[in-house]
């Protein structure tokens, strides 16, 4: 993969707040993930401990430029996740949403963005001030995801990212269990949490079993039971569905993050 020098890229336009870049990470694939990290650089302040923060940002590259929002906490920034939809969708997907508003709410630093049509293939770190980030995405997006992991040299994020969370990951087209996705799974070396439906069509649960059995990283699997794709689930309420995701994977990142402050 081909990296750029430091500084050559444009730095994030703010719409609302002064902030500064930390780090983008680029990568090719059918959507591509531009990981673009922010830290407010004024205290942002609220009557209530556990409220976010929501700045709306626009990041330029070339003549587009990407939407984006960042959820931040009401508390000493730490870890953040990195949020990326699949390839129909966009940064407002509910479960997106969702999920941004409670990691924030529980102290994490989130970004969501808007990135479709691109064929980007940089990697760019600088410095960080967090103590690390977590990538994420939602079927598509989770193998983009994915994708930039298997790229990041230890040297250049020196532990920087901590994890990968994979929800619906896209394991093979319907009907076609003979083409698997896995390539960039078994090059992972860090942590990943899947979050997969028993049900869904583009993920057999057998077979990302054993993708899971033989990658080198560490991995978890929560399967939510009749859901499909889209993580539908028949006599269940979206927002139940949602719950159940969004606390498994806060479950699962603060059992790394609590791990890292031993």
């Amino acid at each position: 993969m081909e990296k750029v020098a430091l500084g050559s890229w444009p730095r994030i336009q703010p719409l609302s707040c002064t902030c500064r870049p930390v780090v983008h990470v680029f990568s090719p694939l059918e959507v591509t993930v531009v990981v673009a990290f922010l830290i407010l650089e004024q205290k942002m302040r609220s009557p209530c401990a556990f409220c976010e923060f929501a700045v709306k940002l626009k990041i330029p590259f070339g003549n587009k430029l990407l939407d984006a929002v960042c959820l931040v906490p009401n508390k000493s920034l730490t870890y953040g996740i990195i949020l990326t939809h699949g390839a129909s969708g966009d940064m407002n997907l509910p479960h997106l949403m969702s999920l941004a508003s409670h990691l924030a709410s529980h102290g994490f630093f989130c970004l969501r963005f808007t990135c479709k049509g691109l064929n980007i293939s940089y990697l760019k770190t600088s410095e960080y001030k967090l103590a690390g980030v977590f990538l994420g995405g939602r079927s598509m997006g989770s193998r983009a995801a994915a994708s930039v992991m298997c790229h990041i040299e230890p040297a250049d994020a020196n532990d920087f990212v901590r994890g990968l969370v994979c929800i619906s990951y896209p394991l093979h087209h319907p009907k076609q269990q003979h083409k698997l996705r896995d390539e960039d799974l078994f090059r992972i070396k860090d942590p990943v949490l899947f979050v997969s439906g028993s049900a869904d069509e583009m993920c057999e649960k057998n077979l990302l079993e054993k993708v899971a059995q033989k990658m080198q990283a560490p991995n978890k699997i929560h399967w939510i039971e009749k859901a499909n794709h889209s993580m539908a689930v028949k006599g269940r309420s979206t927002n139940d569905v949602f719950k159940e995701i969004n606390t498994q994977i806060l479950f699962w990142i603060q059992e790394i993050t609590e791990r890292d402050k031993k």
